[in-house]
């Protein structure tokens, strides 16, 4: 195997690391809500914050964590309020 070959491999496993770092905290509802804060810090709005999430989320997964806004409005509300 080439020098370049086994960088290129070193880069892709890398990339592949990252992306499961990042799977592993959205698959949780409060990794999910973290992110969301994270996002709130460079989105515009609120919306936009949770829709880039949610389709960073569908490419990872496959599909949409919660179907739109107000589901995921929804179910942050119902869980602050219980604790």
């Amino acid at each position: 195997m080439s020098p370049a070959e086994e960088n290129a491999i070193r880069i892709r496993i890398a990339k592949l690391e990252q992306e499961n770092a990042i799977m592993r905290k959205l698959s949780t509802r409060k990794g999910f809500y973290d992110a969301y804060f994270e996002k709130l810090k460079t989105a515009k709005t609120n919306t936009e914050a949770f829709n880039e999430l949610n389709e960073e989320y569908h490419k990872l997964f496959g599909h949409y964590r919660y179907s739109d806004w107000n589901s995921f409005k929804v179910m942050t509300n119902y869980y602050n309020n219980k604790k």
